[in-house]
């Protein structure tokens, strides 16, 4: 077991913080997340606030604020200097700040990150309405109907959205983006057939794939899913070495003491290393990945890197 030290700090060490006081956390953490309930990072947040509870022995309160991007979670975070206001940063912060002008942040401009969570593939998936039930025959319908195929991801800008214009830009594929509030909503109108197509996290939809409602073309994994090992990569099916995972991290405001910052990767760490925790985000769809706050921000900054280069070949905008 990884060891669980500096629970309490010095009364020294938070003199700088606005309403410190001699021990940190002394009352409820808020870890805000920009997205609807139900969605992954929602379901990833809630299974790290209970289990966090018992590392920082205080409640974590899981609040949702699904709406521009994120920004107004992010904001909410940017603006809190209480000390007990924490940011579940995705990797679609940092693609809509790169995508859209009118998101006011920056990663790492704007926060401080203390340490990834948990990682996870996306998945190309079908309606069992459409015309095509596996990725060959999606290519060949959509080369045969170009522009008649609608696909949905859980918004603009974000990890889904860029994965499917990849596919599109280097399998030349015709096919309209229709940007939805979160990834519950991409996925019920997926099952209920209003559109054919979804690059959507594999774990809250591996329920619908088991249970034959939704079909799984592809994942974006160097390999194939433990979950689902008949279904091919994009590797396997003409796209070699491209590769997206959904991952999740925790973050405080940009003046969060680096004492409270190694606090948190040391309990996410400790909380992590359980086998029942590793067990529930298993179930998931997800395997844990707790780092230091340097393992997370190169994590980023690499993100920011590589996403920015297909933004610019694409010219990718959002307004």
């Amino acid at each position: 077991m990884i060891e669980r030290r500096r629970l309490l700090l010095s009364a020294a060490a938070l003199a700088a913080w606005p309403g410190a006081a001699f021990a940190w956390p002394d009352r409820a953490l808020r870890l805000v997340v920009g997205f609807q309930a139900g969605g992954s990072s929602d379901v990833v947040a809630r299974v790290l606030a209970e289990r966090l509870h018992p590392q920082l022995g205080v409640p974590i309160v899981v609040e949702n604020k699904p709406a521009a991007s994120g920004s107004m979670a992010a904001e909410t975070v940017m603006a809190a200097h209480d000390g007990h206001t924490l940011l579940m940063m995705s990797d679609s912060f940092v693609t809509s700040s790169l995508t859209n002008k009118s998101v006011r942040f920056q990663p790492l401009r704007d926060f401080k990150p203390a340490s990834l969570i948990c990682e996870g593939t996306l998945v190309v998936l079908a309606s069992p309405r459409a015309p095509f039930h596996d990725f060959p025959s999606l290519v060949a319908y959509v080369h045969a109907n170009p522009g008649k195929v609608n696909y949905v991801s859980a918004g603009l800008g974000g990890h889904q959205h860029l994965t499917a214009e990849y596919i599109s830009a280097s399998l030349k594929l015709d096919m309209t983006h229709i940007p939805m509030r979160g990834s519950s909503q991409a996925m019920q109108d997926l099952l209920g057939g209003q559109v054919e197509l979804a690059v959507l996290g594999l774990g809250p939809t591996l329920v619908y794939i088991r249970s034959g409602q939704l079909i799984a073309l592809a994942v974006t994994a160097p390999a194939r899913s433990p979950y689902l090992p008949d279904v091919p990569t994009l590797g396997e099916l003409g796209l070699p070495g491209f590769t997206v995972s959904e991952w999740f991290g925790l973050v405080g405001p940009l003046d969060t003491p680096p004492s409270i910052v190694d606090q948190l990767a040391q309990a996410i760490a400790a909380a992590l290393d359980d086998e029942a925790t590793r067990r529930r985000l298993d179930e998931l769809g997800f395997t844990a990945h707790p780092s230091s706050p340097a393992e997370f921000a190169d994590r980023i900054r690499t993100e920011e890197t590589r996403w920015r280069k297909l933004i610019e070949e694409r010219g990718i905008k959002l307004d």
